[in-house]
């Protein structure tokens, strides 16, 4: 069977420095990879689907300071699929519900740098 590419927006591997929001609490971490829609990204905790989030990307700059782009956000997937005891890898997929349009810029124009072609 073939599986069938849904994703509307080019996706690029990306380390990028990140924050969760989740509630009260707070979280650092690391994007496994980014697109205009969304990241995937590691995580020491399990996080639940439809979880919301609000996200804050570090994009590095090229010669200057990282810029950061905010949005909000709702996991989609999380690997394992269930909270697992002593489990402290987790791999969350996070579809943005809302971004402002500068900061979908800035994100868009660094995942065309970065786009191998």
């Amino acid at each position: 069977m073939t599986r069938v590419e849904r994703r509307s927006a080019a996706r690029v591997p990306a380390r990028l420095a990140m924050e969760i929001t989740l509630g009260s609490g707070r979280a650092r971490t690391e994007s496994l990879n980014v697109s205009a829609n969304g990241v995937y990204f590691a995580s020491t905790s399990f996080i639940p689907l439809l979880t919301k989030l609000r996200i804050t990307l570090e994009l590095p700059e090229d010669g200057a300071d990282p810029s950061q782009v905010t949005c909000d956000g709702v996991v989609v997937r999380t690997e394992p699929e269930i909270e697992t005891a002593g489990e402290d890898d987790y791999q969350v997929a996070c579809y943005f519900t809302d971004i402002s349009d500068p900061d979908r810029e800035r994100l868009e124009s660094y995942i065309l740098r970065h786009v191998p072609f």
